[in-house]
Protein backbone atom coordinates (compact mmCIF):
# COMPACT_ATOMS: atom_id res chain seq x y z
CA UNK A 1 0.00 0.00 0.00
CA UNK A 2 1.34 3.57 -1.07
CA UNK A 3 2.13 5.58 2.06
CA UNK A 4 0.44 9.39 1.54
CA UNK A 5 1.20 11.56 4.57
CA UNK A 6 1.48 15.14 3.93
CA UNK A 7 3.69 17.02 6.25
CA UNK A 8 2.27 19.52 8.34
CA UNK A 9 4.26 22.68 7.22
CA UNK A 10 3.33 22.06 3.55
CA UNK A 11 0.01 21.51 4.22
CA UNK A 12 -0.14 24.99 6.00
CA UNK A 13 1.37 26.79 3.38
CA UNK A 14 -1.00 25.45 1.04
CA UNK A 15 -4.31 26.51 3.22
CA UNK A 16 -2.02 29.92 3.18
CA UNK A 17 -1.74 30.38 -0.61
CA UNK A 18 -5.60 29.29 -0.74
CA UNK A 19 -6.79 31.81 1.71
CA UNK A 20 -4.49 34.67 -0.10
CA UNK A 21 -5.64 33.88 -3.42
CA UNK A 22 -9.74 33.55 -1.56
CA UNK A 23 -9.06 37.29 -0.45
CA UNK A 24 -8.07 38.82 -3.57
CA UNK A 25 -11.18 37.16 -4.89
CA UNK A 26 -13.01 38.80 -2.38
CA UNK A 27 -11.30 41.95 -2.99
CA UNK A 28 -12.10 42.04 -6.61
CA UNK A 29 -15.77 41.14 -6.20
CA UNK A 30 -16.34 43.87 -4.10
CA UNK A 31 -14.81 46.23 -6.37
CA UNK A 32 -17.33 44.70 -9.55
CA UNK A 33 -20.36 44.74 -7.09
CA UNK A 34 -19.46 48.32 -6.51
CA UNK A 35 -18.87 49.13 -10.52
CA UNK A 36 -22.42 47.34 -10.99
CA UNK A 37 -24.15 49.11 -8.80
CA UNK A 38 -22.98 52.25 -10.40
CA UNK A 39 -24.23 51.32 -14.13
CA UNK A 40 -27.41 50.42 -12.31
CA UNK A 41 -28.78 53.59 -10.40
CA UNK A 42 -27.48 55.71 -13.99
CA UNK A 43 -29.53 53.11 -16.04
CA UNK A 44 -32.49 53.56 -13.51
CA UNK A 45 -32.06 57.34 -13.19
CA UNK A 46 -31.68 57.07 -17.77
CA UNK A 47 -34.98 55.07 -17.71
CA UNK A 48 -37.09 56.92 -14.67
CA UNK A 49 -40.43 57.80 -16.46
CA UNK A 50 -39.42 56.55 -20.09
CA UNK A 51 -41.21 53.07 -21.47
CA UNK A 52 -39.70 51.96 -24.66
CA UNK A 53 -42.01 53.19 -26.34
CA UNK A 54 -40.94 56.95 -25.27
CA UNK A 55 -37.24 55.93 -25.94
CA UNK A 56 -38.38 54.70 -29.72
CA UNK A 57 -40.55 58.10 -30.49
CA UNK A 58 -37.20 60.42 -29.12
CA UNK A 59 -35.16 58.31 -30.99
CA UNK A 60 -37.15 58.76 -34.78
CA UNK A 61 -37.60 62.50 -33.42
CA UNK A 62 -33.73 62.98 -33.34
CA UNK A 63 -33.11 61.32 -36.17
CA UNK A 64 -35.81 63.56 -37.98
CA UNK A 65 -33.65 66.91 -36.50
CA UNK A 66 -30.33 65.36 -37.81
CA UNK A 67 -31.97 64.67 -41.10
CA UNK A 68 -33.40 68.69 -40.94
CA UNK A 69 -29.89 69.86 -39.75
CA UNK A 70 -28.05 68.11 -42.58
CA UNK A 71 -30.12 69.90 -45.30
CA UNK A 72 -29.90 73.30 -43.49
CA UNK A 73 -26.45 72.92 -43.70
CA UNK A 74 -26.49 71.77 -47.60
CA UNK A 75 -28.36 74.79 -47.98
CA UNK A 76 -26.31 77.06 -46.04
CA UNK A 77 -23.27 75.55 -47.39
CA UNK A 78 -24.60 76.40 -51.03
CA UNK A 79 -25.84 79.95 -50.00
CA UNK A 80 -22.56 80.61 -48.98
CA UNK A 81 -20.61 79.97 -52.26
CA UNK A 82 -23.25 81.60 -54.03
CA UNK A 83 -22.13 85.07 -51.80
CA UNK A 84 -18.62 84.23 -52.35
CA UNK A 85 -19.32 84.11 -56.19
CA UNK A 86 -21.12 87.41 -55.95
CA UNK A 87 -18.80 89.26 -53.58
CA UNK A 88 -15.81 88.63 -55.89
CA UNK A 89 -17.79 90.75 -58.42
CA UNK A 90 -18.50 93.83 -56.48
CA UNK A 91 -16.24 96.67 -56.49
CA UNK A 92 -14.45 96.12 -53.05
CA UNK A 93 -11.01 97.68 -53.88
CA UNK A 94 -10.86 101.59 -53.51
CA UNK A 95 -8.06 103.77 -53.87
CA UNK A 96 -9.35 108.09 -54.01
CA UNK A 97 -7.28 110.99 -54.11
CA UNK A 98 -8.13 114.88 -53.70
CA UNK A 99 -6.04 117.26 -55.92
CA UNK A 100 -5.54 120.87 -57.13
CA UNK A 101 -5.84 120.10 -61.30
CA UNK A 102 -4.88 123.43 -61.74
CA UNK A 103 -2.78 126.02 -60.56
CA UNK A 104 -4.47 129.28 -58.99
CA UNK A 105 -7.44 127.31 -57.91
CA UNK A 106 -7.61 126.04 -54.20
CA UNK A 107 -9.76 123.39 -52.09
CA UNK A 108 -8.98 120.64 -54.15
CA UNK A 109 -11.70 120.23 -55.54
CA UNK A 110 -10.82 117.53 -58.42
CA UNK A 111 -10.51 113.58 -57.36
CA UNK A 112 -9.57 110.64 -58.88
CA UNK A 113 -11.27 107.11 -57.52
CA UNK A 114 -10.46 104.11 -58.42
CA UNK A 115 -12.86 100.80 -57.66
CA UNK A 116 -11.86 97.25 -58.33
CA UNK A 117 -13.07 93.76 -57.78
CA UNK A 118 -11.69 90.81 -57.01
CA UNK A 119 -9.82 90.09 -59.92
CA UNK A 120 -8.30 93.42 -60.13
CA UNK A 121 -11.12 94.68 -62.77
CA UNK A 122 -12.93 97.62 -62.67
CA UNK A 123 -12.99 101.65 -63.38
CA UNK A 124 -10.59 104.45 -62.62
CA UNK A 125 -13.05 108.03 -62.81
CA UNK A 126 -11.03 111.41 -63.11
CA UNK A 127 -12.95 114.25 -62.01
CA UNK A 128 -11.51 117.70 -63.19
CA UNK A 129 -12.74 120.66 -61.93
CA UNK A 130 -11.68 124.82 -63.43
CA UNK A 131 -13.45 127.23 -62.75
CA UNK A 132 -16.25 127.15 -66.02
CA UNK A 133 -17.09 123.33 -65.78
CA UNK A 134 -16.01 119.95 -64.56
CA UNK A 135 -14.88 117.12 -66.66
CA UNK A 136 -15.24 113.56 -66.10
CA UNK A 137 -13.27 110.60 -67.40
CA UNK A 138 -13.81 107.36 -66.88
CA UNK A 139 -10.72 104.32 -67.81
CA UNK A 140 -11.38 100.57 -67.58
CA UNK A 141 -9.00 98.68 -65.83
CA UNK A 142 -8.58 94.63 -66.56
CA UNK A 143 -6.77 92.54 -64.28
CA UNK A 144 -4.71 95.48 -62.62
CA UNK A 145 -3.74 97.20 -65.93
CA UNK A 146 -5.11 100.03 -68.57
CA UNK A 147 -4.96 100.00 -72.33
CA UNK A 148 -4.75 103.85 -71.86
CA UNK A 149 -2.10 106.59 -70.60
CA UNK A 150 -2.49 107.73 -67.17
CA UNK A 151 -1.96 110.61 -65.53
CA UNK A 152 -0.26 110.92 -62.01
CA UNK A 153 -3.25 111.11 -60.11
CA UNK A 154 -4.74 107.89 -61.33
CA UNK A 155 -1.70 106.21 -61.24
CA UNK A 156 -1.65 106.69 -57.34
CA UNK A 157 -5.43 105.58 -56.82
CA UNK A 158 -5.07 102.45 -58.89
CA UNK A 159 -2.12 101.92 -56.25
CA UNK A 160 -4.03 102.68 -53.77
CA UNK A 161 -6.48 100.37 -54.67
CA UNK A 162 -4.02 97.27 -55.59
CA UNK A 163 -2.97 97.54 -52.41
CA UNK A 164 0.40 98.79 -53.01
CA UNK A 165 0.52 102.26 -51.16
CA UNK A 166 -1.79 103.61 -48.41
CA UNK A 167 -4.04 106.56 -48.90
Amino acid sequence: MINLTIDNRVLFGFILVVAIFNFILFISMVKHRVKYRRLFKSYDNFMAGKSAKNLEDIIILLRKDIRSLKSESRLNRDAIRELNILERNCLQKIGILKYDAFEGMGGKLSFALCLLDYRNSGYIINSIHSRETTFNYIKIVENGQTDQVLTDEEKIVLEQALGYRER
